[in-house]
């Protein structure tokens, strides 16, 4: 295929807009392009270098038209398009398969295949334009395509090159490190979804898949087990079975996880449509009794009970999953953890905890109608619903007994946990099982295996349990259950920290242990925070704060653990501030300040010669920008209603005595950080955002504080401003350009000429009349370009018209130089000078954007 042909056709697929306003012009434009396309690719052997060309052009086609333009084709056109698309999506998923098998540099099939995908998921989600049904048998094609290409030889192709030969060692593919969860999640999302759209063929195959290869696992593990008994040499055992059988299991519990559920961030998980609606219209086929004898049986084989052809599919698929976790569950209690993998085990419980946010106790009010089997098995109130919180809840037990020491699984187990309790009627129903009060007590009392767990799963651990504590209980019960959860760990620490010989045998490694386990405790507490627990876990976590500033003194020379404890801070605050009110945040701000004072005090004493001295400075300083950011944030986002959420408490000092505000703790803290910000470290991308985000919020926040800085602080700051805007990323520069408006109008508000901030801004207006007028700068950046500008031109005016004669003056091409000057008259063309005026400001900001238009690029330089 000709790279000419297929640049043309990609260069004009993007164009149809502003040549064809009318919409019989832009449909035949696209016929066009479709037959051109079809022409071109019909019965050709398409080349490595072409595929990302083509999968552009089809992207182009399909998100750069109208829906009412696709669908106005010719139903024939349409349809061999569909095909088209079909057949290049499966024929390029094998060669990215191919790909990665080979482990190739430059996945030119990867890419292909993920903009098709990109493309199908564009299409299906707006299938209400096209006619109905049209896209089931192409989803069809393409899900098999997919799961084909990741099932291991006879039923799949995994792993074989185009001769048949398997090309990797397993060694080598135990290597790749990051999840197939994560890195595969976008074509996971639009596989998922394509098999929502042929749900009647995509659920049951999946179903039946998944049974299949437990079934196979289930009987490879007992044959291993015989094999290790007669066999003197374990290492002759051959794996390779069961490590196929493990790669499919892991590929087809990730697509049945992403095709029942989603995982919208911060919204409410509903049901997916088509899921519920294809339940619903088998439901009348269904024998809801079986249903449940299946999903209440994982130790037994679907296929050995009466009617099992008669079950829900969706819940039969469920119930696929959960075989597959009681078969791994047997095998650690058979001895058999070392041949299990622990991939496997991440897969059950993500999948679980999706499944679980989604499903259980299904609420009916979120939907139009209901899938009566669902509602069954998974709604209020129900057996099934109490059954299964008790199997999971048995299963995150086993697990943290069983993977200790696999830290993501672990991870994946407790975050399982979390999701059982985060919502109040499923804590209710964990907080009846017997084993939930075994895992608090067992937790408390720092027992094996739990004392092993890494400390980032015993944090969330933590966080779940609290979660857990805030259950409906009677007022015994639930103070019983907080004298078993937080009681200890309040008793420990006291004990610990109050001994005499506290500080001699606080470096001893148990103690340490024991120091570092609280803290990590205490950021889970505040993790827990909710609206309506708020007022409890502050009062708690206030009496930990002060004796966590002691622990500065003590482990100054210990930055692990001084990071630490600064952390507790930085969760307190980034949980809990938002809800306190004004007596309870100035509580907070005076132990942050006191946490700040008591740093600076042992920073400046602290030697830091040693090779990681760079490292520890990053993780502080990274640290205390975010408790500042935090405590900033009540400024953004402020829940509270004086004090409303502690009603019930002793409100303390009224708010007019108040000593400690959120300036006097920010600024302290900015006294410290900014002495400390080298250009080295803002090398490090998170620490530089951060400290930009940080400083640009003062400046928003507190202008008024800027100037009473002392002056070598207030240069650093106008310094880091600058390098900022001219030397940083774009994200960068445009914080420094949001900074630089509220210092103008602090400015113009003092009405004081020849202040430092004056003579700041005065500079910045040439650096940001520069930037817009002589540098190539992103788009993007525009907007807070030309606010920052307006307002420095308000403030220095006869300045900015002597930047505009120097430029029109220094212009030798008489063009160029009656272009410039028209350009600039209309830019302030108002007949009053510029002031802080917000009606002016919009109208300037208007003129910009013509303005940019007509001399962006004209004078730019290098």
């Amino acid at each position: 295929m000709a790279q000419d042909s297929l640049q043309c056709l990609a260069q004009l697929a993007s164009m149809h807009g502003p040549i064809f306003p009318d919409e019989s012009a832009q449909v035949s434009y696209l016929a066009h392009l479709v037959e051109g396309l079809l022409s071109m690719i019909n019965g050709i052997e398409i080349e490595d270098s072409e595929a990302v060309g083509i999968s552009n052009i089809i992207s182009n086609l399909i998100t750069m038209f109208p829906r009412s333009i696709l669908t106005a084709l010719p139903s024939e056109l349409f349809t061999s398009f569909i095909n088209c698309l079909t057949i290049l999506t499966c024929s390029f998923g094998r060669s990215a398969a191919l790909e990665e098998v080979l482990d190739k540099d430059d996945m030119v099939y990867m890419e292909a295949y993920d903009k098709l995908l990109e493309s199908w998921l564009t299409l299906v989600q707006d299938d209400e334009h096209f006619p109905r049904g049209c896209f089931v048998q192409p989803a069809i094609q393409v899900f098999n395509s997919y799961i084909q290409c990741h099932l291991a030889a006879p039923d799949g192709t995994r792993n074989l090159s185009v001769n048949g030969i398997s090309t990797h060692d397993e060694e080598e593919i135990n290597e790749l490190q990051e999840d197939d969860r994560e890195l595969f999640s976008d074509q996971l999302s639009s596989i998922g979804m394509l098999g929502r759209v042929a749900a009647d063929h995509c659920i049951p195959l999946l179903t039946s898949l998944l049974e299949d290869r437990v079934t196979r696992l289930h009987g490879q593990l007992q044959r291993t087990q015989q094999h290790l008994m007669a066999s003197s040499d374990p290492g002759s055992m051959d794996r390779k079975v069961l490590d196929d059988l493990y790669e499919d299991i892991h590929w087809l519990i990730l697509v049945s996880g992403y095709l029942l559920a989603d995982d919208p961030q911060g919204e409410t998980p509903l049901i997916p449509s088509e899921v519920m609606e294809f339940s619903i219209k088998h439901s009348t086929e269904v024998d809801i009794n079986t249903t449940l004898q299946i999903l209440g049986s994982p130790g037994e084989k679907a296929s050995s009970i009466p009617g099992f052809n008669r079950t829900d599919s969706v819940i039969r698929l469920l119930s696929a999953v959960l075989r597959t976790s009681e078969v791994e569950s047997r095998a650690t209690r058979a001895s058999l953890t070392e041949l299990l993998s622990p991939q496997m085990g991440k897969d059950i419980v993500w999948f679980l905890r999706r499944w679980a946010k989604t499903y259980l106790l299904v609420d009916e009010k979120l939907y139009e109608q209901i899938s009566i089997p669902l509602s069954t098995a998974f709604g209020p109130d129900t057996e099934g619903s109490q059954w299964i919180v008790g199997y999971l809840l048995e299963k995150v037990i086993n697990n943290l007994s069983v993977w200790s020491s696999e830290a993501e699984l672990a991870n994946d187990t407790v975050e399982l946990l979390v999701t059982l309790v985060e919502k109040r009627e499923r804590a209710n129903i964990v907080v009846q099982c017997e084993n939930w009060w075994s895992l608090a007590k067992q937790f408390a009392s720092r027992s094996p295996p739990l004392h092993l767990l890494s400390s980032s799963v015993q944090r969330t651990l933590m966080k779940a349990l609290v979660l857990g504590g805030f259950a409906q209980m009677d007022a015994d019960t639930k103070q019983q259950y907080w004298a078993e959860v937080l009681h200890p760990l309040q008793q420990r620490f006291l004990n610990l920290i109050n001994q005499e010989n506290f500080a001699q045998i606080s470096q001893e490694e148990a103690v340490k242990q024991e120091i570092v386990a609280t803290l990590e405790a205490l950021c889970g507490i505040a993790e827990a925070t909710q609206i309506d627990n708020v007022a409890s876990l502050f009062s708690f976590l206030m009496d930990f704060l002060s004796s966590c500033i002691g622990l500065m003194e003590v482990y100054s020379n210990t930055p692990e653990t001084i990071n630490l404890i600064i952390e507790v801070f930085v969760e307190v605050a980034h949980k809990q501030i938002c809800y306190l009110g004004e007596t309870k945040s100035m509580k907070l701000y005076e132990a942050c300040l006191t946490l700040l004072q008591v740093y600076s005090k042992n920073n400046q004493s602290r030697k830091r010669s040693d090779a990681t001295a760079e490292e520890d400075q990053y993780q502080d300083l990274l640290l205390i920008m975010e408790l500042l950011t935090n405590l900033l944030s009540k400024e953004f986002i402020d829940f509270s209603d004086t004090d409303e959420v502690f009603r019930n408490q002793d409100q303390g000092t009224p708010a007019s005595g108040r000593t400690v505000s959120a300036a006097d703790v920010v600024l302290y803290g900015v006294n410290i950080v900014l002495p400390l910000m080298s250009q080295d470290l803002l090398k490090f991308p998170s620490l530089c955002n951060q400290y930009y985000k940080l400083i640009t919020f003062i400046c928003e926040i507190f202008p008024e504080k800027i100037p009473q800085l002392p002056e070598d602080l207030f240069k650093s700051l106008m310094f880091s401003l600058e390098l900022g805007m001219t030397s940083m990323s774009s994200e960068i520069s445009q914080l420094c350009l949001e900074a630089l408006s509220p210092l103008a109008e602090q400015c113009a508000k003092n009405q004081e000429k020849d202040t430092p901030l004056f003579i700041a801004t005065r500079h910045f207006l040439k650096l940001v009349f520069d930037m817009l007028v002589l540098q190539k700068h992103n788009t993007e950046m525009t907007v807070a370009a030309g606010e920052a500008l307006y307002t420095l031109v308000c403030l220095h005016q006869a300045e900015y018209s002597e930047l505009v004669e120097t430029l029109l003056s220094s212009q030798r091409d008489a063009v160029i130089y009656q272009r410039l000057a028209d350009a600039f008259n209309k830019l302030t063309a108002s007949s009053t000078p510029p002031t802080m005026d917000r009606k002016q400001k919009v109208a300037f900001l208007k003129s910009l954007e013509e303005f940019v238009a007509n001399v962006g690029g004209l004078l730019c330089v290098k």
